[in-house]
């Protein structure tokens, strides 16, 4: 064995011990949600948070989710995401919330709630855009190895009035960024509309499908959108549920999923399968989490979230053949 052989045989040996580390610790590490508020989530009918106590946001809901068992109704906490954060806190998951006026940031030690502390991002629908700073944010948190939940609703759902809508925020996040463009492979369409869709992805391997809570055979879409995949721009880019009707390509994909670097993000294109019907005094909410498809938008959603929170130990093989140990700049850190 020359010594190129050794030294290559000697890298393959220390990413097999990294992940071996990696996968005996992974039980063990409590995973972490962070549902973003910095966006204007509240804003009009909107109520896409875990938990608002007398119309704020803490970062921790109350009652605390230590008291929270198997027996807790959703209604424990106050926001039309609750029924989502009180059952990732039942499946041994931490939630939180990114309060409003605070900093989406990666690599900033000076931040408790640095993206670098979780394990996955949640937006649903965003009303306000992402500037340069927390754009880099996101994609690098996603690119090192978290899990990014991109929900829009559809065009036209400017809900503050400051001409920004989800589908535009998120379309600019992804083509106007310093660090690359159209990095998960898809764009989201500008059109609105209703749908109850079974048009779902044959096979019973797929992991938002046929997941840990139970398999997805149908979505009801409440004034939505739909998303377009460019497989040529991210070869993992893939979609698992279609508009009615539709021939299942790259076309009218209304969820869907992909890595980026070492991390993975799935979109969905409405809201309202989110909304648990319930939430601040005022708002006009819809019971999609369990009140309609026979349950399977909370399926969909906790099998997604699952998926997220697992780290993806394909990219630790794939650098086996093509390792690289170069110095690089220091930004995000750690």
């Amino acid at each position: 064995m020359n010594r190129k052989q050794r030294m290559k045989l000697k890298k393959i040996c220390l990413y097999i011990f990294l992940l071996f580390i990696l996968l005996i610790n992974e039980p063990f590490a409590q995973k972490k949600f962070l549902f973003d508020a910095t966006k204007a989530e509240t804003a009009g009918n909107a109520d896409w948070v875990i938990c608002a106590v007398n119309g704020s946001i803490p970062r921790s809901p109350a009652p605390d989710q230590s008291t929270i068992t198997q027996y807790t109704l959703e209604t424990y906490w106050t926001g039309a995401l609750s029924s989502w954060g009180i059952d990732l806190v039942k499946l041994g998951y931490k939630v939180e919330s990114l309060p409003p006026n605070t900093q989406i940031t990666y690599g900033d030690v000076s931040n408790p709630q640095d993206l670098s502390n979780y394990d996955v991002f949640i937006i649903d629908e965003p009303n306000s855009p992402f500037n340069d700073f927390e754009k880099t944010a996101i994609l690098y948190f996603v690119k090192n190895g978290g899990g990014l939940f991109m929900i829009s609703d559809h065009n036209q759902s400017d809900r503050n009035n400051d001409g920004w809508d989800s589908p535009k925020i998120w379309n600019d996040l992804m083509t106007n960024n310093s660090v690359k463009s159209n990095p998960f492979g898809i764009s989201i369409d500008l059109i609105s509309f209703n749908d109850a869709s079974t048009n779902v992805l044959n096979g019973s391997s797929d992991p938002l499908l046929n997941g840990p809570t139970g398999n997805v055979t149908n979505i009801k879409i409440s004034a939505g959108t739909t998303f377009t995949l460019f497989p040529s721009l991210n070869s993992s880019v893939k979609g698992v549920i279609w508009k009615s009707g539709v021939v299942q390509n790259t076309n009218s994909v209304l969820c869907g999923y992909a890595s980026f670097g070492s991390g993975k993000v799935v979109f969905i294109g409405d809201s309202s399968p989110a909304d648990d019907g319930t939430g601040q005094a005022g708002n006009s909410l819809y019971p999609g989490w369990l009140g309609v498809a026979n349950g399977d938008h909370r399926r969909l959603h906790l099998n997604a979230s699952i998926w997220l929170a697992k780290k993806n130990v394909t990219s630790v093989f794939d650098e086996i053949d093509h390792p690289d140990f170069a110095l690089s700049q220091n930004y995000p850190n750690p």
